[in-house]
């Protein structure tokens, strides 16, 4: 039986809602992936590979960093969650984003020290236009999805 939009709002759980599990739940379901997917993308960044064919600006490269880095930006949004909950939804996608494309520089600084790797900028860049889309598209859906619930 439907009881009206009270019934809605209750059933709609807020991203920055974090009452609901205990502090050290919270640490390993918020900011454990993060890190852990954070290590993953150093590793693999790092580690030594072979000789790779020299083939000039491949788009397919950048995609894979956009979508990479994008998804780390949603996760360290959410390990801000964990760190700071009463903070705005905005904030900590920024916050996300600030930290993503970060991450990136520092990737690609450690690429430029190493004899086995190269850096290069427009990986940098791919790596901060992929956090700045995918926190741009997690805002929309956290803006747009409230008003559809609530009618």
């Amino acid at each position: 039986m439907w009881q009206g939009p009270s019934s809605l709002s209750r059933s709609f759980v807020p991203p920055d809602a974090n009452e609901f599990q205990p502090r050290p739940v919270a640490f390993a379901t918020h900011v454990l992936p993060a890190v852990g997917y954070a290590s993953a993308v150093f590793y693999g960044g790092l580690v030594r590979m072979g000789a790779l064919p020299q083939v000039g600006f491949v788009a397919s490269d950048k995609l894979l960093h956009a979508l990479v880095f994008g998804g780390l930006a949603l996760l360290l949004a959410r390990a801000v969650h964990w760190h700071r909950a009463n903070v705005s939804i905005a904030r900590k996608l920024v916050l996300g984003c600030a930290g993503s494309s970060l991450l990136g520089l520092l990737l690609e600084l450690c690429q430029a020290i190493t004899e086995y790797r190269s850096a290069d900028a427009w990986d940098w860049v791919a790596d901060t236009v992929g956090a700045l889309l995918a926190s741009a598209l997690a805002f929309a859906f956290f803006t747009w999805l409230p008003r559809r619930v609530h009618g």
